[in-house]
Order: structure tokens, then C-alpha cells, then sequence
């Protein structure tokens, strides 16, 4: 009787172990899960990381009435392949190019001087776009922060992966892109050539 009441004891264990390792590989399976953004720096915080510990900087220029711009958000940088990589690579700034904060690059101030409310455009979107104000767009900063290289209109995760690895990994010091392309070999899957072009998002 008492080997019986022992052997009983013994499955319920087993069973109890089984459920413990079930939950655990269920809560970590939630946690890997978990989707991978781009971690998004205000201009301050990426020049204090960068003094500290030095990277290029990617800078998004967009607004908050731009459609393309939402798409590129959706489609490109909510990628997690995208935003790993660009986590891993640069310190990444959102900056609206209509905001009226004022903000500090390189040690100069830089300001909106339109009137609160309109749709007048930053000096510091207007000093890094050098007037070309079109969104979204983006620009490459070197290490130095002394050069700006420009990117501007809507990228397909497929279109825009090689360019953050070429600038990421400095290749333009090198070779040119095109020939970093024709070697250059993706993470992603091929985009769906039967899928439908995108659109942008409403306003």
C-alpha cells in the first residue's frame, strides 16, 4: 500500500515538472515573442551616447501630417530585421520637422521661427536638408558628425537594408554602392513581386 501511495507521489511530481517547464518555455516563447522596434533617441540623448561611446547617427525627418512617412514607419522600421540592426548600428533620431523645441547640434542652437501652428519647417531640417524639404527623409552622420549623407522618399525593407549596412559599416569609405550591392546579401525574404504597391498612410 505505502509503495503504491509512493509510486502516485512520484507521477504527480512528474506531471507537476511537466506543467512548470510548459509554463516557463510558454513565458519565454512570449518574451522572444515580443516584437523588435527601432529605439528612437531625442538629439541630446544620441550626441551624449556618441561622445561616450561613438556611432553614426541616423536621423528620420518627417512630419506628422506625412503619409509616406507613416508607411516607411509601418512597413520599414517596424520591420524587426530593419530595427534590429539599426539598434545594433546607430543611435537612431526621430526628429519633426515642424517642431518648434529648440535644439543643439555640434554647439549651435537651432530654432523654428514660424508662428506655432503652421507648417513651417525647422532650421535644423532646413540646415541638414539643405532646403530640399521633402518627407520622409534621412541622413547618415558620420562619427564626427561632420557629414551628412541625405536619403529622402519612401524604402521598402528590401530597398533600404543595404543602405544602412553600407553606411553602418562605413563601406562608402571604399567602394561605391553599387558595387557594395552587386555583394551585398539580405536578411530579408525577396519582396513579393505579386504584392500590391504601397500607399500611403491617411494624414
Amino acid at each position: 500500500m505505502k509503495m503504491k501511495k509512493l509510486i502516485i507521489s512520484g507521477f504527480a511530481l512528474v506531471i507537476l515538472a511537466g506543467s512548470f517547464l510548459c509554463l516557463k518555455n510558454s513565458a519565454v516563447a512570449k518574451i522572444s515573442e515580443q516584437p523588435v522596434e527601432v529605439k528612437w533617441y531625442t538629439l541630446e540623448q544620441a550626441q551624449k551616447m556618441d561622445s561616450v561611446a561613438p556611432r553614426k547617427i541616423f536621423l528620420d525627418i518627417s512630419t506628422s501630417w506625412c503619409g509616406w512617412c507613416k508607411t516607411m514607419d509601418a512597413n520599414t522600421f517596424h520591420n524587426p530585421t530593419i530595427a534590429k540592426y539599426m539598434n545594433d548600428t546607430y543611435y537612431c533620431v526621430r526628429f519633426d520637422a515642424e517642431s518648434h523645441d529648440t535644439v543643439v547640434f555640434n554647439g549651435q542652437k537651432f530654432w523654428n521661427s514660424g508662428a506655432v501652428g503652421s507648417r513651417s519647417a525647422h532650421n535644423f531640417a532646413i540646415t541638414v536638408l539643405q532646403g530640399r524639404l521633402s518627407y520622409p527623409s534621412f541622413a547618415f552622420i558620420s562619427k564626427d558628425r561632420m557629414t551628412f549623407t541625405i536619403m529622402q522618399g519612401y524604402m521598402s525593407p528590401q530597398q533600404f537594408e543595404p543602405y544602412l549596412h553600407y553606411y553602418g559599416e562605413e563601406k562608402e569609405k571604399t567602394m561605391n554602392y553599387n558595387d557594395f550591392l552587386s555583394t551585398f546579401k539580405s536578411d530579408l525574404p525577396p519582396a513579393d513581386p505579386n504584392a500590391p504597391a504601397p500607399v500611403p498612410a491617411p494624414h
